[in-house]
């Protein structure tokens, strides 16, 4: 989900819907369809931004919903797919992958990663053990603070992180 000019606009996962609503009351005004199946979504302040759980990021046109452009992500070369969780941080997107405990940060011109945030051992200090469907999954930028934000499908904790450079 995202906020857009007042709405929120909601991805459905299989469904190939995404639903709007009114952002003061939560009443739906609209929908529109996409193909594929929608993983995340983010802005960028001109369009949307979505995933699709593949290695590419589709940019929408937040009037029409239309694609404007696709972006391959990758590292090093190599596509990187299962990109799932959303968020535009100070020019950069940030995506989660999938089933791990990674989250990467990515040129929206290039699509190159241009670096990864390592959460692991995070979920163990939410209290959830090993599992497939407990996944960090929720990724949020407070810009006037300057703050960001981490959880996971099904934790019972909300992260404050702070990033620091690692050789």
């Amino acid at each position: 989900m995202v906020d857009w000019n007042g709405t929120l606009i909601s991805l459905t996962w299989r469904a190939g819907k995404a639903f709007i609503f009114d952002g003061s009351d939560f009443s739906q005004t609209g929908e529109f369809a996409y193909d594929g199946e929608g993983w995340g979504l983010t802005r960028n302040g001109e369009q949307l931004i979505m995933s699709d759980g593949s290695d590419r990021l589709r940019f929408l046109d937040p009037e029409t919903f239309e694609v404007q452009r696709s972006l391959a992500v990758s590292v090093r070369g190599q596509p990187l797919p299962k990109l799932n969780e959303l968020e535009w941080v100070d020019g950069e997107i940030f995506a989660n992958i999938w089933q791990t405990d990674a989250i990467v940060r990515i040129d929206p011109a290039s699509g190159a990663v241009t670096g990864v945030i390592d959460l692991s051992g995070l979920s163990s200090a939410a209290g959830i053990g090993a599992s497939r469907d407990f996944v960090l999954n929720g990724i949020a930028w407070d810009p006037a603070g300057k703050r960001l934000f981490v959880t996971g499908k099904y934790w019972p904790a909300l992260f404050e992180i702070e990033l620091v450079a690692r050789d």
